[in-house]
């Protein structure tokens, strides 16, 4: 499936994308990072350049524009527009910052999304090291990463032909690649231009449709058991399945 990469005209600048802001729940987080030129770290990243690990949870990155390093278990490679790096669970990782002088946009998706665990900086697990990072071009035809536990799937959207979904294990981010995409999410609805993403809960019925003659997208699933681990006491076994409900009097 080849397709343009936007570019930054396209794209707007980075501190607009940057503004989209993050997505934070249990099954994942992640969102829109940047490392500008002569920058010491991506721009809002709490962390830093510190290589760390995320305990039993996978990662992407997704790079938009420019170029950046990223290390895996030790393993350096130079990452452009177009590449999805996976990260396994519990390996050894970091991001390097930009390569060639330009703003590196790099999309993430970290998930589960362990709030309690966030990131480890030491005392990585035995064997960790041996892990490394896997590289495809899923909008070149390279499917790889839609078979990994978290997976990523590239779609293409045609002209007034609109994609319905509801996922009944997972929650959804869907990345505009390309394009301008009209989306459907309950009764809100909107339209995205390339850069924007959109969080979607489990459960929660969606329409997308492509406003341009081909709009591209980068679907991430991220399963999602819900009240997996904890503890609801004598209403567990009353708890309805799509969440508590306010009660009046």
């Amino acid at each position: 499936m080849p397709t343009r990469i936007a570019g930054p005209t396209d794209l707007g600048p980075w501190t607009a994308w940057f503004g989209q802001g993050f997505f934070f729940t249990e099954a994942a987080r992640g969102g829109p990072l940047v490392w500008p030129p002569g920058a010491d770290r991506l721009a809002g990243d709490p962390l830093g350049p510190i290589r760390h690990v995320h305990d039993d949870a996978a990662e992407y990155y997704f790079v938009l524009q420019g170029q950046c390093r990223a290390e895996v278990g030790g393993e350096v490679r130079v990452v452009g527009p177009g590449d999805l790096v996976y990260i396994p669970p519990n390996a050894p990782h970091n991001l390097l910052g930009e390569v060639g002088g330009a703003d590196a946009w790099v999309f993430i998706v970290v998930s589960p999304n362990f709030m309690e665990r966030k990131w480890r900086t030491s005392n990585f697990r035995a064997g960790s090291e041996t892990l490394r990072m896997r590289v495809s071009r899923p909008f070149e035809g390279d499917s790889a990463a839609s078979t990994y536990p978290v997976s990523a799937n590239a779609v293409r959207l045609e002209r007034d032909a609109p994609l319905s979904g509801r996922a009944e294990t997972s929650e959804l981010v869907y990345l505009i690649v390309n394009g301008l995409a009209r989306v459907r999410v309950g009764r809100l609805g909107g339209t995205l231009a390339a850069g924007d993403y959109i969080h979607i809960r489990r459960g929660m019925p969606h329409e997308l449709s492509g406003v341009t003659a081909e709009t591209d997208i980068l679907r991430f699933d991220c399963p999602f058991a819900q009240w997996a681990g904890v503890d609801l006491g004598s209403q567990g076994t009353t708890a309805p399945d799509d969440g508590p409900r306010l009660r009046t009097s």
